[in-house]
């Protein structure tokens, strides 16, 4: 009957098959997992019936969190010894990817923190939250319908907004030529304009930069800003039904789109925009570089339209930065372009137009976003990182100094995952890059309070300081969980300017975090008086103190301490000596000296 009821597995992996046992079917089997063997299975062999029955347990395999090892070396052995085993690299992959995310990593460091039916991956802090709340949304949307962007905002009022946009997002996302912007406006609004009754290619672009500039000048989102969403969307996603009349136009306004839900909406729908906007790159060709080839520049051409090299690079290095990050935080695979030749963009202004030729003003600098990108695609669990390369990444990213409060956040955000990846290898941190992390997240609170009292709603204003408290918990040393105080109080800052449900949810989580820290401590002190509490009926000489109890000195002495105990005894009845006299203590003197936070206890009443 035991027999009957044992569990068995449809399929064997050939470690078992080799020597003629039963095996349990799991990532590693048992028995693999019981003499330490490499487990994997040679699906290929199998009979696709066999296969539907293994699938399932690689599933719960593959969906458990990232345990603390070197994931990136195992994938690359099971890609070399092992290809036949897809569902073992499917699990590596998955949790290699969860080692990016800032919430696969708040779920291991407190997995009993979730709130009722959160999904898996709940990101707390992904951004300030939703700009309407669901009813108003629902309600609204209903009534928009698509209209020129001449009839929803005047000439002089998109100026303005045009004017936000310039000051407070181009300084970090620098991908629009400001001349070249201007002068949309001037000609789009003109009486004698034939676009002026409908709507023209670049009305996607003019939408998307009125509509940041609600959102960076307004804590409540008005009608007007939902009208111009919806008709930029409107207009974008008619484009991705043939190809682009105006490819720039069209990519620009694209990552407009992405930048913005990024900023007011979930992750899902922000990752799926990110990835259609790369695929729009790669149908357009703005990532191959123009040649000096003739042929190939006309190809290009035909697809990608005429615009200046600069801004393509700037277009497409946008778009990556936009797509590499959604997917590290969320967990999930970015979308890679092959054969991409487009060079790094220039630390140089956007060259003149050959429409006016006149010249842009500064906007790229040495610490700009892009020069960040190559550090953050090394990130991707696709590459074999080590903890040497990451240390070196890390190190790479503290040297650098942002030009502004935007870039502070983007610059904290990168070490925060360099961080999370390095514990994910279980690897020892040097003190001296601690306390570089501690030092670049306290400069990461400061900007992040800066700019929600400028009414800067960048999405890193909630999620920074969200995974700083976080960080600050796993780090657990004396300097970490002083900042504690000023990083609840900051993501308190950010809730009580947008009182949304998304911030809400991210204070109440990053307090009860803290609380049950807290508790984990108190448990520990109670642990650790335990140790240090006297039994009540031993007796108040000194010797029984120093004398183990169940002891007696005729015992010591049969093991050769006879003198040390005499020594010990004859001390005691001294009632000036203290226990740093006692011969076999000195070493007390010297923890004293090494462990700065003892230099003030006092021995004497032991």
């Amino acid at each position: 009957m035991a027999e009957q009821n044992r569990k068995r597995s449809r399929i064997a992996c050939t470690s078992c098959q080799s020597r003629k046992r039963k095996c349990s079917g799991d990532q590693p089997c048992t028995t693999c997992a019981q003499f330490g063997a490499d487990c994997h299975y040679d699906l290929l062999s199998r009979k696709k019936k066999d296969l539907r029955h293994f699938q399932p347990q690689a599933q719960s395999a593959a969906s458990s969190l990232l345990s603390p090892a070197t994931v990136q070396n195992d994938i690359a052995s099971r890609r070399q010894h092992d290809p036949s085993n897809p569902a073992a690299l499917a699990g590596l992959l998955l949790k290699a990817l969860e080692a990016n995310s800032g919430a696969a990593f708040a779920r291991r460091l407190n997995p009993k923190n979730d709130i009722a039916g959160a999904p898996k991956l709940h990101l707390f802090g992904w951004n300030v939250g939703a700009r309407y709340s669901t009813p108003e949304w629902t309600q609204a949307l209903a009534s928009v319908k698509l209209r020129a962007i001449v009839e929803i905002v005047s000439q002089d009022e998109m100026r303005s907004l045009a004017g936000i946009f310039f000051e407070k997002v181009d300084l970090c996302y620098p991908f629009i030529d400001r001349d070249t912007l201007l002068r949309q406006i001037s000609r789009r609004w003109l009486p004698s304009s034939s676009e002026a009754l409908g709507y023209g290619p670049y009305d996607a672009v003019l939408c998307g930069v009125a509509a940041f500039g609600y959102l960076f000048s307004r804590r409540q989102a008005s009608a007007t800003e939902l009208q111009l969403v919806e008709s930029a969307r409107v207009i974008l996603e008619q484009g991705l039904q043939s190809e682009p009349l105006s490819p720039l136009e069209t990519v620009t306004g694209w990552v407009l789109r992405v930048a913005y839900l990024r900023m007011t909406t979930t992750a899902h729908a922000a990752w799926m925009a990110s990835c259609s906007l790369m695929h729009l790159i790669e149908a357009t060709s703005m990532h191959i570089e123009p040649t000096s080839n003739v042929a190939l520049d006309r190809a290009s051409t035909s697809t990608s339209g005429s615009c200046n090299p600069e801004t393509r690079r700037r277009l497409f290095a946008m778009a990556r930065h936009l797509n590499v990050w959604i997917s590290f935080e969320l967990g999930r695979s970015r979308v890679v372009l092959q054969g991409a030749t487009s060079l790094p963009p220039s630390q140089h202004p956007i060259p003149p137009t050959a429409l006016n030729g006149a010249s842009s003003p500064p906007i790229g600098t040495k610490t700009d976003i892009f020069n960040l990108l190559p550090i953050s695609e090394s990130l991707d669990p696709n590459e074999a990182q080590d903890i040497s390369t990451l240390e070196t990444a890390l190190s790479d990213v503290l040297t650098i100094t942002p030009a502004n409060a935007p870039l502070t956040l983007v610059q904290c955000n990168l070490t925060l995952c360099i961080y999370r990846r390095l514990r994910s290898l279980n690897s020892t941190i040097s003190p001296d890059h601690l306390d570089h992390i501690l030092s670049l997240s306290s400069g990461g609170l400061t900007a992040a309070s800066e700019l929600v009292a400028q009414t800067s709603p960048w999405h890193q204003v909630a999620n920074v300081p969200f995974q700083v408290i976080v960080t600050l918990l796993a780090i657990d040393t004396r300097a970490s969980l002083g900042m504690l105080g000023r990083a609840v109080r900051v993501l308190g800052e950010v809730a009580q300017v947008y009182d949304t449900e998304t911030m809400r949810e991210a204070y109440t989580t990053a307090y009860l975090m803290v609380a049950m820290h807290q508790k984990r401590k108190e448990e520990d002190l109670r642990v650790i008086k335990d140790v240090l509490t006297f039994n009540p009926s031993s007796s108040a000489s000194t010797s029984s103190v120093l004398v183990p109890q169940g002891v007696s000195p005729t015992g010591l002495a049969a093991q050769g301490q006879t003198d040390a105990g005499a020594q010990i005894r004859e001390a005691a009845v001294q009632s000036d000596h203290t226990l740093m006299d006692y011969p076999g203590f000195s070493w007390l003197s010297d923890i004293l000296v090494d462990i700065p936070s003892l230099r003030d206890f006092d021995m004497d009443p032991l």
